[in-house]
């Protein structure tokens, strides 16, 4: 789901690189190694043929590159990566576009080349991420940057990619609609403010919070498809809905996020209530 949720992060971390100065990353004369910024200053060759390849490629010296940096710099390396790779994967995507757009076709042929796509994909990591509507893109396997950096990244880094590994084993929405359940959606606003609570000073803080608050709203009204309120006619929150809330509120009495469903609950029929929402979750 990476341009569904991976815009914000990738615009904190692109600043977050900005930001770092020759303490945080060390130059050549300072540690007697290349810098971090030196190794990665330099566009993406647009020579390569097979972009696939070069993904593996980066990878590989990312890999090898880890086992002489500090955490923190293992965190900037991170950030950097990720940024990369990002592009990247747009520039394969705009590569195999043709293909893509022909994912659900039934041509026979048409389905030969998705299959031959998708196990060349898999030997480097890569796979097909169905956002709907008809729309496909590339993306990295679940688990791809919690394994490369879990080992040399600082805690809160090494916490944060594990929790999005685990998000990124299911799709979160399609077709204008969650797919997950409300119930795991609540499950993963309870994530990220217990990672927000342990890890108040973390930079990673700013994208994580941007992402909760989606989560949250989400939570509480719902996405076109799947409400968690009638509109139309007699309005209405939906029982299996109200249902959830009580068991949200009951099992984490102490969340930041119930005085949100307080005001969602009396505050449905309202046409502003998103409005109202939003201005509570800038208390937060």
């Amino acid at each position: 789901m990476r341009k569904i949720f991976s815009f914000i992060i990738l615009a904190v971390l692109v600043s977050a690189c900005k930001q770092k100065d020759n303490k945080t990353i060390p130059t050549q004369t300072e540690t007697g190694k290349d810098s971090i910024k030196e190794d990665h200053s330099a566009p993406i060759a647009q020579t390569d043929s097979d972009l696939a390849e070069l993904f593996s490629k980066t990878k590989s010296e990312i890999i090898l590159k880890l086992k002489s940096l500090s955490k923190e710099e293992a965190n900037a390396l991170y950030e950097k990566y990720y940024v990369e790779n990002g592009i990247l994967l747009g520039r394969i995507d705009e590569k195999e576009a043709k293909l893509l757009d022909k994912f659900y076709s039934e041509n026979e042929a048409d389905k030969k080349e998705i299959k031959l796509l998708d196990q060349k994909l898999a030997k480097h990591q890569l796979q097909f991420d169905e956002l709907g509507e008809g729309y496909v893109e590339i993306t990295t396997k679940s688990d791809f940057y919690y394994a490369i950096f879990k080992d040399y990244v600082t805690p809160d880094y090494k916490e944060y990619l594990f929790l999005k590994s685990e998000e990124n084993k299911m799709p979160y929405s399609a077709d204008a609609g969650l797919i997950i359940t409300f119930k795991d959606l609540g499950d993963r606003i309870i994530s990220w403010e217990n990672f927000m609570n342990k890890y108040p000073n973390s930079k990673l803080i700013p994208s994580v919070k941007e992402e909760y608050k989606n989560y949250q709203m989400d939570y509480l009204i719902g996405q076109d498809n799947t409400p968690t309120y009638e509109k139309v006619n007699d309005v209405y929150i939906y029982p299996e809905n109200i249902q959830e809330f009580n068991r949200f509120e009951k099992k984490y009495p102490k969340s930041p996020t119930i005085p949100l469903i307080h005001i969602f609950k009396e505050n449905f029929k309202n046409e502003n209530v998103p409005q109202l929402l939003r201005a509570e979750q800038e208390k937060l």
